[in-house]
Parts: C-alpha cells; structure tokens; sequence
C-alpha cells in the first residue's frame, strides 16, 4: 500500500492508492481467484483502474463483490435478520419467548453488565475477552426465530393485545407482527422442496464426522465404513422415519420445518430423548447409530444444521445470507426508544457491517422534518460547496450525535470504537473491510453513519467505506451533500440507494434544503413495462437534478400504494426479478452485446458515473424536462380527469 496523500488535504494522515497484486483486497483466493463470482459477472475494474491508476486516489476498491443486485439482496437479508432477532431479543427480555437472553446474547450491553457482575463476585477473570469469542451465526439466528415464531403466532400478543397500549405502541406492535410475518413468508419461499434429500445429505454428514473420531481414537470397528452407508436404503429410511413421527407424535406435527429436521435427526442417531422407537429392523438407521455411540451429540447436530445452508433453494436471499458467513458480533439495544443496531462480520472477505433497525411512516417524514446544525467533519479538505457547518435531518442525527452522560461518548462515538476494535480482532491488526446498511429509518441513520465513518481519518480501511439503503428520505442539506459527493469523488465512500419506482419516501421531507446522495437504483415492477425498462439497462442514476413537479406529481400519483412499496419483501421480490430478467437476457438476446450482457459491480458504477466519467467519456450531462413542459402536461392530466369526473356526475 502507499503513502501518498490525499489531494489538497491538510491532516497528515497517509493515503493509500490502489494495489493491483492479489492480495489487496479482502475476498480472495490464492491465484486472485475471486470469492464470489458468479455466472455473466463481469467488472470495468481493474481495466479502469489499470489505466487510470495515476487519476484514482483514496484506498484501493474492493475485490469480489458480485454485482451490484447481489450485493443489495445480501445486504437487504442483514437488514431483515436484524430486525426479527431485535424482536426476539426484546420478547425475550421481557420474558415472553421460550428462550432466554442469555442463551441467544452475543456481545451487548446486557452481556458486559453480567460479566461486570460476575468479576465482582470472583466468578470470572479479569481479562479482557474478545469480541469474535461470542458470535451468533445467520442460521443459527433464523433457525431460533422460526421456532420462537410459533409462539408469537399463537400468543395472540402482537395482534388483539394490543388494545391497552397507545396509539404508537399499537403501531410498533403491528409493524413487528407484520415483519415476523414477512420473514417467515420469506423464509418459506427459499425453502427447498425435497427435504428429505436435504436431511439425507446432513445424516451423511454427521456419519463422516464419527468415523473421522473414531479413526482419531482408533476404535472403529471393521464394520463402520462406508460401503455400508452406501449400500443401505438411507433415503427410505429417512421417509419411513419422517412418517412415523408424523403420526406418533404430538409435538413434532406442531414443531416448525426447522425443528423437525433437528428432531429427526437427532432421533436417527439415538440422540434425542423420549422419541418412541421404532423401525428398528432399518440397516441405514441402525448402523448410523451404531458409528455415532458416544460420539455424537445434540450440540453437534446444532452447530451442523447452523452451518446448513442447503435447506433454502440456490440464489434466494437466505441461501445468500448463510453462504456469505455472516455472524453477529455486537448488538445495541438499551431500550426501544434508542438507536437499535448490530456489528457483523463476514471473516472470509474480512468484511464489518454496521446494520441499523428504524422504521418511520409518512406522518413522521412530514412531522419530523426539522434540522440540526453540526461542524463538518472534513472542513479542512479543500473542495467545491465546502461549508464550516452541514444540516442534517434531527430525527436521524441527533440521537447519533448526542453525548451521554454515563459514559460520555455519543453513539457515533461508541459505533467507531467498537468497530475499529472488531475490525483489528478480525484482521490480526490490518486492514478490513467497513460497510453500513439499513432500511427506512435505519437507512437515514447509515447514510450519516457512513459519512462520518468515512470521514474519520483514523480508521484504518482496506477500501471505501460502502453504504447500502432501502427506502431512506432525504437526510441532509446541499452542503452535506456536496461533502459526500467529495467523499465519493476520492474513494473513501459508496452509496447504493435502492427505491422502488413506485415509493414516495425518498421525496420527503419536502422542504427545499433537503437533498439525496448517493447512486440511485430504482427496482420497477415485474410487469410488461417494468421489463421492457429492465431490459434496456439497470435503473442507476447518480447527481440527478430534483425537479418539484415531477415530484409533486410522482407523488399524488403513488400516494395510495406507497405503504407496500416500502416493504422488505417488495425490495426483495423486484430485486430477484431484476436479477434474473437480466441474467436470462444475457444468455440469450444480449449474449452478443458487450455493454448490457452483464451486471456490473457498484464499483463499476462509481468509476463510470463518479470518478473516471470525466476522463473515459461515460458522463452525460442530464437535462431534465422544462418545468413550464412539465407544468403543462400535468394540467392537462388534471383537467382531462376533472372532465370526466363531471361527466360520470352529469350521467349519473
């Protein structure tokens, strides 16, 4: 990595321009083969950054990352998980789930004040434990929510209960009834259709596991081996299996998929308890419990069926999610009223993820629409629209930035601590990887969360700091968006603003100060016009001009839609269609167009539309429609709709 420096900055912290060996970058192989490759990809990257590396400043772009539908669809999945294991965090805590908070805690602030506790009493070390010691994994988190899901469901409590609470405990309660909901519909739909299959492969699994103990301990016998794995019917087994319970027992109909599969394979190899047996005259069964004596137990079903992701179908969000490696590391939640967020890692690409949970209605965009002042944070850096002060949305910053009292650090402040210290665990001391995330509420969060953690000169990163979010307002004024755009211009931060063609939340607030940042990617419908918009490229702008009519228009025109257009389930839905229209084009009509072949990167985008545009004659200056045009067509619609509005009165 180098030393040079960033262009007209005054701190002396080093810069570090791009690496072209293959080790650069977080994500790889050895040979530079990528992590994440995937059919049609293809990426102007390194050919742009091959030619243009004296042009590019700022740390090297990140390697391995899919294009930029993958990516959003990963990220999205962090954003749902989030939020259904806040929920189950929060039943837990008040003592409504099934499961403790202890058995489901990573670290939070509920686990350092028993530990606190615990040092008091003697009952612990002093040292100081490490962060990567006590993670939850993706599977581990969905596979406990669906379970604790069914208990919620039949509670009644998120729905008639809510009677005696206000008007705004109602409406949170709802929200959380109506996102388990989703999650669990979600979940359902990347289910696989042959489980038996599935559970067959787990059982083979698990048989290997043992006879490679029982080789260590050099007590397998003659007979353990797996020719006769082989030989035996294990798929008719497992059926016949599968069937019994179904009809003998009571709590295996009424237990989710999931558990289901951990009880019928704990029960093959013996391991579950107070399970009727029966099929003894099974070879396959019987001999899988006779390698798995003593050597199995119900913790290592669990931690095999946790790192199973073969029970959701190839290419869903899910089976995405598991693969990538997700684990949670840290999780704040004081109270519900405070920011709610999480710190992921991805240790293959050494990759931390910062994932904020919010949700907010267009009553609070319209009521919530004052500013907070703040210092800007890169005032000394020399660029167009500086400005000593930036405004920033009160409802998103002011939580971030304010100082508490018992520890006298801000939110902002605790994020950047416990996100260095994550990051230098997870690399040894190097560099690694920063993402921040988030939906509705939460994506206005991480789009000033990001600005800052871009901004901070003293974290040390392996690339830019990668912001992705789902139906976000506006969250600051012109000068905090020329700062980002400066940001974006030097290689310290990517924006991905993902909104559907039909959502009305990014034009709000509606004051005039407010504006967007960020590259832009409109999701369309997967009807005849949104394919043929599909199909002519993606929906990516960035640096668009805002025009009022057409906002104005856009919105009385989508007003009554806009709830469900806002949803995760409906950013996931057009997100897959988007994928895999585009994917099916390449293979076909497109297959011999060079420029529309292919998904590019959000690298791609950012070194096409924000850095090289200039130098390798991507930009194009975008002219929006005359006002007086528009203002035009838009009376005449209203008039035409006001005529006939009087002729169904006249006729009727």
């Amino acid at each position: 990595l180098g030393a040079n420096h960033f262009p007209n900055e005054k701190d002396s912290r080093p810069a570090r321009r791009h690496s072209f060996s293959s080790q650069s970058s977080g994500g790889r192989l050895a040979g530079g083969e990528s992590l994440h490759m995937t059919r049609n990809s293809f990426s102007f990257s390194s050919l742009f950054t091959a030619q243009n590396r004296d042009t590019l400043e700022g740390p090297p772009l990140k390697e391995g990352c899919g294009d930029i539908l993958q990516e959003g669809q990963e990220y999205l999945s962090m954003a749902m998980l989030v939020n259904v294991y806040s929920k189950l965090r929060e039943l837990s805590m008040l003592g409504h789930a099934s499961v403790k908070l202890v058995d489901i805690d990573v670290n939070s602030h509920q686990s350092a004040a028993r530990k606190k506790e615990m040092k008091r009493l003697g009952l612990l070390e002093s040292n100081e434990d490490l962060y990567l010691g006590n993670t939850k994994t993706a599977g581990a988190i969905v596979r406990t929510v669906l379970d604790e899901y069914q208990m919620f469901e039949a509670s009644n409590e998120l729905t008639s209960g809510a009677a005696v609470f206000n008007q705004a405990n109602r409406a949170a309660m709802a929200y959380d009834a109506s996102l388990l909901s989703e999650f669990k519909t979600w979940v359902e739909e990347s289910k696989v259709k042959q489980l038996d299959s599935v559970t067959e492969n787990v059982i083979k699994t698990l048989r290997e596991e043992c006879e490679r103990r029982q080789l260590l301990l050099k007590e397998r016998s003659s007979d353990n081996s797996l020719a006769t794995m082989e030989h035996a019917d294990l798929r008719r087994s497992v059926a016949r299996r599968r069937s019994s319970l179904s009809e003998r027992s009571d709590s295996f109909q009424a237990a989710s998929w999931l558990r289901q599969e951990r009880t019928l394979i704990s029960d093959y190899f013996g391991v579950a308890s107070g399970v009727e047996e029966s099929l003894r005259d099974c070879e396959a069964r019987d001999d899988s419990r006779r390698i798995s004596r003593d050597l199995l137990t119900e913790s290592i079903i669990k931690n095999t069926l946790d790192k199973s992701y073969d029970y959701f179908q190839e290419g869903s969000s899910l089976r995405n999610l598991l693969e990538a490696g997700l684990e949670v590391v840290w999780f704040s939640d004081r109270h519900p009223s405070d920011i709610i967020y999480c710190i992921c890692v991805n240790r293959e690409t050494a990759t931390v993820t910062v994932v904020f949970r919010g949700q907010e209605g267009f009553v609070d965009l319209i009521r919530d629409s004052d500013m907070s002042k703040y210092s800007n944070p890169i005032v000394q850096e020399d660029y167009e629209g500086n400005s000593e002060s930036i405004n920033i949305r009160s409802a998103v910053s002011d939580e971030l930035m304010r100082v508490r009292r018992d520890n006298k650090k801000s939110t902002i402040d605790e994020i950047r601590e416990k996100v260095d210290k994550i990051g230098k665990e997870l690399t040894d001391g190097g560099y690694y990887h920063l993402s921040v995330c988030g939906h509705s509420l939460g994506g206005g969060l991480a789009t000033v969360a990001g600005f800052y953690l871009a901004s901070d000169t003293g974290l040390e990163l392996a690339s830019a700091v990668r912001v992705f979010t789902f139906a976000t307002s506006r969250v600051g004024c012109k000068a905090f968006q020329q700062g980002f755009k400066h940001l974006e211009e030097t290689g310290r931060l990517q924006h991905a603003r993902f909104t559907t063609a039909d959502e009305v939340v990014s034009l709000l607030p509606i004051h005039d100060t407010y504006c967007h940042v960020g590259m832009r990617i409109r999701l369309h419908k997967p009807n005849g016009a949104g394919r043929q918009r599909t199909r002519q490229s993606l929906d990516v702008t960035y640096n668009s001009p805002f025009c009022r009519l057409r906002g104005a228009f856009h919105f009385m025109l989508n007003f009554l839609s806009a709830t469900k257009s806002t949803r995760i389930s409906e950013y996931q839905h057009r997100m897959h269609f988007a994928r895999e229209y585009r994917l099916a084009l390449s293979d076909g009509v497109l297959r011999f167009d060079k420029k529309r072949n292919h998904l590019k990167s959000l690298n791609d985008y950012y070194l096409m539309k924000c850095r090289l545009g200039e130098y390798m004659g991507f930009t194009k200056k975008q002219e929006a429609m005359p006002s007086f045009l528009l203002f035009f067509l838009v009376s005449c619609l209203v008039s035409f709709e006001i005529a006939l509005l009087f002729k169904f009165v006249a006729t009727w």
